[in-house]
């Protein structure tokens, strides 16, 4: 009887540790962040634009509620319409990631708007773009400046 028994245990345990060792989806939101740029802005004051893909890999939605960045005085979530052959940018509150997908801040869209630039952005300067998500918390990005 207690061979039984410590068999039956010794299976027990090492069905346990198997199961313990594989690998599980990380629950909630996982952002992950590419292609991050920025235009060059050809004077010292004046406003500048950041793009990138976010993609959310996790299992739970979230959302993309502020950005900051030391090179402007203050940095906002954008969106662009047209309305009359007029194009007009505002503010947003943020940018909803769902689980398993994605949304790219791209020209003529969504975009981070830098506003009161403190000096030039320069073709390869590196920007710090310091993004909050409402779950996920804040994540920085470092954000290229480049040619479109």
């Amino acid at each position: 009887m207690k061979k039984v028994f410590f068999m039956l245990l010794s299976i027990g345990l090492i069905v346990l540790a198997l199961v313990a060792c594989q690998p599980t989806a990380p629950a909630g939101p996982q952002i992950e962040i590419s292609g991050a740029w920025g235009r060059p802005s050809p004077l010292a004051e004046g406003n500048g634009a950041a793009y990138m893909l976010i993609e959310n890999t996790g299992s739970a939605d979230d959302k993309l509620i502020s950005a900051a960045s030391d090179v402007s005085e203050a940095t906002e979530i954008h969106d662009m319409t047209m309305e009359n052959d007029i194009m007009k940018m505002f503010k947003i509150d943020g940018i909803d990631i769902p689980a398993g997908g994605s949304v790219e801040l791209k020209p003529g869209s969504k975009h981070i708007m830098f506003i009161g630039l403190h000096g030039k952005l320069e073709i390869g300067q590196i920007v710090t773009i310091d993004l909050e998500f409402e779950k996920l918390g804040k994540f920085s990005v470092k954000a290229e400046i480049r040619e479109p």
